[in-house]
């Protein structure tokens, strides 16, 4: 069984802006888990790296059916004051000390774990991609389109980006933007040229709904 998800999430404190953090928490707890989309972690699909201001608590690992919960310890006032940068890098420290514990818990190979540590990295703790990594072309063959997914720390951009048939980038607008919870949409879009000047974009997970019909040329 391979993971559905990960996610960063604070504990409720009175006074505290957890709501705050958790909003924070996506684009880099979704970079981490898409390059453990295959690892195997036998029955548990979910992992959550639940966090809080209590030291008693650190490491303690929750389990149900499918679901495993670890507690980190943070120090909200410090995170609040942190850049952006900075704060995308303590996030990805929590995480990956997080699945850690439950890897080694769980006897899973931690491998791939260090891999995707060192892969955020590598990506200076930027989410960006095409979706799906792929590009289609045109029905007169004359140019081809991918949609191009920003996820930072603040908000989510969805960008459709065009090509001549060389790979060489002619221009590029914005769909949509809004908040970070927003872009789990990229995991259900779908799109398609209705000619050579129009493309469709469809959610596939509402009955392939119309999201967008966009003239591109």
């Amino acid at each position: 069984m391979n993971l559905s998800e990960i996610s960063l999430r604070a504990k409720f404190l009175p006074g505290k802006n957890f709501r705050d953090f958790n909003k924070d928490c996506w684009s880099i707890a979704e970079m981490y888990w898409s390059f453990l989309r295959e690892y195997n972690t036998n029955d548990v699909r979910k992992c959550m790296i639940s966090v809080g201001e209590d030291p008693s608590e650190e490491d303690k690992i929750t389990s149900y059916q499918g679901f495993r919960e670890v507690y980190k310890q943070i120090n909200f006032d410090q995170y609040f004051e942190m850049s952006a940068c900075e704060k995308k890098s303590l996030q990805l420290d929590l995480i990956h000390s997080g699945m850690t514990i439950i890897g080694e818990l769980e006897k899973w190979d931690t491998e791939p774990l260090i891999k995707a540590y060192q892969y955020c990295l590598d990506s200076d703790l930027n989410y960006k991609f095409f979706i799906n990594s792929k590009y289609k072309f045109s029905p007169n063959r004359q140019c081809k389109l991918g949609l191009w997914c920003e996820w930072e720390i603040n908000c989510f951009k969805l960008f459709w980006v065009l090509f001549d048939k060389t790979g060489r980038e002619i221009s590029r607008d914005l769909i949509t933007e809004g908040e970070p919870s927003g872009g789990e949409i990229v995991y259900y879009l779908d799109y398609k040229w209705d000619d050579n000047n129009y493309i469709t974009i469809r959610n596939k997970l509402r009955q392939n709904i119309e999201m967008w019909k966009i003239k591109i040329l």
